[in-house]
């Protein structure tokens, strides 16, 4: 569903933030993307979104090439930015026909989809409440309807339970469970919180210096590293393969 092929980037000022990534996301996948602070993460998801030019390499999402068509592509991927604003005036529906607008739905197949969203992130009762009386969690899970709107193959979310309370934290993990299964949208996360990747993903890969250092399953990559049959954890894991960037 993703692939990059020896993805790189370099800034104008020499910063090579990216260095020849290759990554495979299956279909179906939910896919944990793991690294220290700058370790490229954020590069390249904005490569990966059209935000940002390659200096080098191609990135595929279902087989197509998103050099050159990245309105293409936005058709097939909904994301969840780290720091995403609300329009707060607006009402929870409000909000979400918008987007749809955006993405050319009509409304009348807009509004259906807007409702059923919804109520499947628990905001039926809020629907036509301002956005402004919201709580954080209830904006985190307005903002995975809204990525979900378009009804994409691809759900790439940053950092999605940031600054939430473990219940709120809870309950967007068991939306993305739940949307993965019902819906079958691959999921690319990142997240600090390994506990989390631990409990949602299939896949993970760990990067650091924009370089990637590990890519598999989760029980795999776990065994990769046991020692005298004891598996690690996957913050063990982590820990271990990024001891250097941690002083």
């Amino acid at each position: 569903m993703l692939r990059t092929e020896l993805l790189s980037k370099r800034y104008e000022n020499g910063f090579m933030a990216v260095r020849q990534m290759s990554i495979h996301v299956r279909k179906g996948d939910v896919y944990g993307f793991l690294g220290p602070n700058g370790a490229g993460k954020t590069t390249t998801i904005r490569m990966m979104t059209g935000l940002v030019e390659p200096t080098s390499g191609s990135i595929w999402v279902d087989g197509v090439n998103i050099s050159g068509r990245q309105t293409e592509i936005r058709q097939m991927i909904g994301v969840l930015p780290e720091s995403h604003g609300f329009y707060r005036w607006m009402t929870g529906r409000e909000y979400l026909l918008f987007f749809a607008s955006m993405y050319g739905l009509p409304r009348s197949l807009a509004g259906s989809r807007a409702d059923e969203l919804l109520e499947r992130v628990g905001l039926k009762d809020k629907r036509h409440s301002p956005v402004k009386q919201y709580s954080r969690g209830m904006k985190q899970r307005l903002g995975i309807a809204k990525t979900m709107i378009h009804q994409p193959k691809l759900m790439i979310l940053d950092e999605p339970t940031l600054g939430l309370d473990p219940q709120g934290q809870r309950d967007i993990q068991q939306l993305i469970r739940e949307l993965n299964e019902d819906t079958n949208v691959t999921v690319f996360i990142t997240s600090h919180l390994l506990k989390e990747i631990d409990e949602i993903c299939n896949r993970i890969a760990i990067v650091k210096n924009g370089m990637l250092l590990e890519e598999g399953t989760v029980t795999d990559l776990k065994a990769n590293y046991s020692r005298d049959g004891e598996i690690p954890s996957l913050e063990e894991v982590f820990l271990k393969l990024t001891a250097s960037d941690r002083g």
